[in-house]
């Protein structure tokens, strides 16, 4: 069961929901002023908190980016409470770095629901893909968005196996798996050598990888990648498909089809010239720079996002 940190000034409230909490199996602690809630947020360690909104004093917003800037903290869990179930407020509040809002007036029922999504976002987000051995969307997103509440001036680089339906289609199961290997130990061996400590990477599933990066370090990083994988790639060919620079597979048709040499489509969103709200509107501006990073002639492409607005 988890560790649970209520912040709420309504002490009957608070008491309710302890009670229920405990029933439930939950270690709860509480404290009943904004004042103060944070460096006891720093003395439990808590998975989750549960942060009322309308605190005197000081803001649940407030104490919600000061948990996000820490770096003990930043990754738990937080459900804010709030009254103000507008959709202003709530955007505000996700936003801050907050994971999940229930509206009050609530029922205790609807609460357990929540603290349940919250633990199940948790235990998707600490789950790394079996043959990778990488986070998936949902770390990711969590990540980004906890590094926007940060105000941390971010990189978000997509990066496509171009060629890897068809790589996977000429070599089986075990080709997949190969190529699927070769790409995540390609990302961490790359960051490590080029002392990009500060970074997250994730695999969103088949050909899809994202690495979030610190601002600065963007360009060298998918200019570097993508001269490293257009090398170290050709090792997954045969030296006649190299020469012939295609590989022959089946289509669905049961057609013979020449497919061209695996390279990156790597696609570029950052924080230099305007400002992201969400890991959401990252993924919309990425979804528009991939499809302008097309490779050609096994030779991988990058494309940087560097509009001021969204036109």
């Amino acid at each position: 069961m988890s560790k649970i940190l209520l912040v709420d000034d309504d002490v009957d409230l608070a008491e309710l929901i302890k009670t229920k909490l405990t029933a439930e199996g939950h270690q709860t602690f509480v404290i009943n002023t904004g004042e103060g809630a944070f460096e006891y947020a720093k003395q439990v360690k808590p998975d989750i908190c549960i942060l009322d909104i309308m605190l005197p004093g000081i803001t649940g917003y407030q104490i919600c980016r000061k948990l996000r800037r820490d770096p003990e903290l930043y990754r738990i869990a937080v459900l804010i409470l709030t009254a103000l179930g507008e959709e202003p407020e709530i955007l505000h509040g996700l936003e801050q770095g907050a994971d999940d809002y229930l509206v009050k007036p609530f029922k205790l029922e609807r609460l357990m629901d929540k603290i349940a999504s919250v633990n199940a976002l948790l235990a998707s987000v600490n789950n790394r893909n079996r043959v990778t051995g990488l986070p998936g969307t949902e770390a990711i997103k969590r990540e980004i968005n906890h590094q926007l509440a940060r105000d941390n001036a971010i990189a978000t680089v997509y990066i496509d196996m171009v060629g890897f339906k068809p790589f996977c289609a000429a070599r089986g199961p075990e080709g997949q798996q190969q190529a699927l290997e070769f790409m995540s130990k390609t990302l961490v061996q790359f960051t490590r050598s080029m002392g990009i400590y500060e970074s997250f990477l994730a695999h969103m599933g088949g050909e899809h990888f994202v690495a979030l990066l610190k601002l600065e370090d963007h360009e060298r990083f998918a200019e570097g990648l993508a001269e490293t994988f257009d090398r170290e790639v050709r090792n997954l060919y045969t030296r006649e498909e190299l020469d012939q620079g295609y590989i022959t597979a089946v289509d669905k048709r049961g057609r013979e089809v020449r497919c061209p040499i695996m390279a990156l489509s790597i696609g570029v969103a950052h924080t230099q010239y305007r400002q992201f709200k969400s890991a959401k509107k990252f993924f919309e501006v990425l979804a528009q720079v991939r499809q302008k990073a097309q490779p050609t002639k096994a030779k991988s492409v990058i494309f940087v996002d560097r509009r001021h607005s969204d036109r």
